[in-house]
């Protein structure tokens, strides 16, 4: 959440804004609100957005109400930087999806999720939604949830005690957390992120299946490590077990004992970044070829053998269904 842009507001709307200019604005109100992220109405001439905003420094509490979008952060907006840190939305009406590490997460109301800024994600609403959206810089997580890093998005269910808890702090500071003196804010929103650390450290451990904590941050690091090189086309299991310091064989069991292993995982991290590079190409220059050579596939044909199988359909099928209009300099599969 930028500093200077929305020092003095606390709340942003499209009610001012003629519909066919709303898409540019909100796209711009988001980004000055967040960081810098891509969004794409669903139904332009009906679209409507509201957000409302309580921040201290670099950390902030939002709430969302808006209309069918798909909101992307790409890694063109990733590079283009605005500080590193972890998205916890917990959907208050609505439904919506997030899709983080080839992990789709579905949120019913009352759901909590979170995103890592530092790595594509892509959110979906296909119908009227509110949202309050907590965003933490990660030094400032770590300090509690060090485990955190590189680890995919998991839900909390809106069912769940300590779950709830978390959605009524959220909705209380939203409703008063203007009142609050500024030098308290930073108390507070340590409070919630307390909250939200030990939640996610619960359900995390819940699904963990003996993998004790030392092994959730090798995972983890090992996890980063790969993020860090997936363009490298010499990723292989043993140049993470070398990067990492981790020998062959307990890196294997980490990946086996988290459901995958690590050669899938890598597999699928590429497909993922490759999609969302085609998504945010949007009719550009590049071609799929050339956005499958950069994600480490040195066969162009075994990235569309491996798309399909991971996504149903070809890169360039998928390409068209999308509407945009370069999918070329590739074979056609």
């Amino acid at each position: 959440m930028t500093d200077a842009t929305l020092s003095q507001l606390d709340r942003f709307t499209t009610e001012a804004v003629v519909p066919s200019r709303r898409g540019d604005h909100w796209n711009r109100l988001v980004n000055a609100a967040f960081l810098p992220l891509e969004t794409e109405l669903l139904q332009d001439n009906e679209f409507t957005g509201q957000i409302e905003l309580l921040r201290s420094g670099r950390t902030g509490i939002a709430l969302v109400r808006a209309g069918s979008q798909i909101v992307r952060r790409s890694r063109k907006a990733i590079r283009a930087g605005d500080g590193s840190s972890y998205i916890f939305v917990c959907q208050t009406a609505g439904r919506g999806a997030i899709w983080q590490d080839q992990e789709e997460i579905k949120l019913a109301e009352g759901d909590i999720t979170f995103v890592d800024s530092d790595r594509p994600y892509e959110l979906r609403f296909d119908t009227f939604f509110e949202q309050a959206v907590f965003q933490v810089p990660k030094e400032v997580f770590h300090e509690r949830c060090r485990w955190l890093a590189g680890a995919a998005p998991i839900r909390l269910n809106g069912q769940d005690a300590l779950t709830k808890i978390i959605a009524q702090n959220m909705k209380t500071l939203l409703s008063v957390g203007q009142n609050l003196p500024e030098g308290l804010r930073p108390q507070v929103f340590g409070s919630l992120t307390s909250l939200v650390s030990t939640a996610l450290g619960a359900r995390f451990d819940s699904t963990a299946n003996d993998i004790t904590q030392p092994r959730i941050e090798h995972l983890q690091r090992a996890k980063r490590f790969i993020l860090d090189n997936l363009k490298d086309e010499a990723l292989n299991p043993q140049m993470v077990s070398a990067g990492c310091n981790i020998s062959p064989r307990y890196l294997r069991d980490l990946f086996a004992k988290d459901g995958q292993s690590l050669t899938a995982w890598i597999k699928a991290q590429r497909l993922d970044a490759a999609r969302m590079d085609m998504e945010s190409n949007l009719g550009g220059s590049e071609t799929l070829s050339q956005i499958a050579y950069r994600w480490g596939f040195a066969d162009y044909t075994h990235f569309c053998r491996s798309f399909k199988a991971a996504y149903g359909t070809s890169p360039r099928a998928w390409v068209k269904q999308r509407g945009f209009s370069n999918s070329g300099g590739g074979q056609a599969h």
